[in-house]
């Protein structure tokens, strides 16, 4: 396997003393810590993903094909919006968002389970106002279906992850003013224009939802191991001014406040289970019918529930089994 470019340059040049591992940018890289100070650093045209998705699938051996067309159509919508927004006079406005991440995680490494990872990431010029999207593949609908909420949450949770971040990044200079994210799923594939205008305060209620938090409203999200690889990659930079240690407290979570979303979740795990009543995805703890052990259901209720359809088969399949 091909070393990773900056770990390459790390391995290298590391003794000299003149080097700063953040002077090589890696387009494909996943860490967001290390991507922010790349683009206050050198601009975010340096560290623009785009590049990554002009061409096939075949040429991010890193995505599943699936994940490649779900971000390339996010950032072509976004992009496409750029374009139709140049030459109009719109004082004040930066109608320019540029994506500097595709997939990532808070600090290299940090990332533990699926629901660590975000997805897409823009910054407008400023580097003060951010996008993220996430991008789900199982269709959202308004029938029940229980990967609503968790996307909802999932979707939050990253908002306040990375406005976390960016406070204890961003602490001394131009400080960070807000994160917006939504979601797109096989069904809801477009981006709601409010989302993408850095002059809307608030962008108007879409479905899928916009969640817009500021520097002044965001749940304090990163872990301390997050935070002790944060600070582990600021040591490394030679001119870094750390950050206070009483901003630590400000944005220090607990594991407390990661969202549950136990259907998306139990989708990520191997050998997952389905309820047979309400469809929702869990674990093998998801306990099995107790005469036929044919099915699994969430709880009583479900199993209840279901009793009546699952009845015939329950019965012809207890009987065969009784007569061997």
């Amino acid at each position: 396997m091909a070393m990773d470019p900056a770990a390459f340059a790390h391995s290298a040049l590391g003794g000299l003393p003149y080097f700063d591992p953040m002077m090589f940018i890696n387009v494909s890289g996943l860490c967001a810590t290390t991507k922010l100070l790349q683009c206050r650093d050198f601009g975010i045209y340096q560290v623009d993903v785009s590049r990554k998705f002009q061409r096939g699938p075949d040429g991010a051996p890193d995505m599943h094909e699936d994940d490649f067309y779900a971000r390339k159509r996010v950032i072509d919508q976004v992009a496409d919006w750029t374009e139709s927004m140049a030459g109009k006079k719109r004082p004040g406005s930066l109608d320019e968002w540029t994506p500097i991440l595709y997939h990532f995680e808070i600090a290299r490494s940090a990332a533990k389970r699926a629901r660590d990872w975000g997805h897409i990431v823009f910054t407008d010029p400023t580097t003060t106002r951010f996008l993220i999207v996430m991008c789900f593949g199982q269709p959202q609908c308004n029938c029940g279906n229980p990967f609503h909420d968790d996307y909802d949450n999932l979707t939050k949770y990253q908002a306040d992850r990375f406005m976390s971040l960016l406070t204890y990044l961003y602490h001394d200079g131009n400080k960070p003013k807000w994160v917006r994210a939504t979601y797109t799923t096989l069904a809801n594939k477009d981006l709601p224009v409010s989302f993408i205008d850095p002059l809307a305060e608030q962008p108007a209620k879409s479905s899928p939802p916009v969640f817009h938090v500021t520097a002044e409203n965001f749940v304090p999200s990163l872990l301390p191991a997050e935070i002790e690889k944060i600070d582990n990659l600021l040591a490394q930079r030679r001119s870094v001014k750390m950050p206070p240690a009483e901003l630590r407290q400000k944005v220090q979570g607990t594991k407390s406040d990661r969202p549950k979303a136990e259907a998306w979740l139990g989708g990520q795990q191997k050998n997952g289970v389905q309820c047979a009543f309400c469809d929702k995805v869990g674990d093998a703890k998801m306990p099995a019918c107790s005469r036929c052990k044919l099915v699994r259901y969430c709880n009583a209720t479900c199993q209840k529930a279901a009793w009546k359809s699952h009845k015939p088969i329950c019965k012809a399949a207890s009987s065969v089994s009784t007569s061997k």
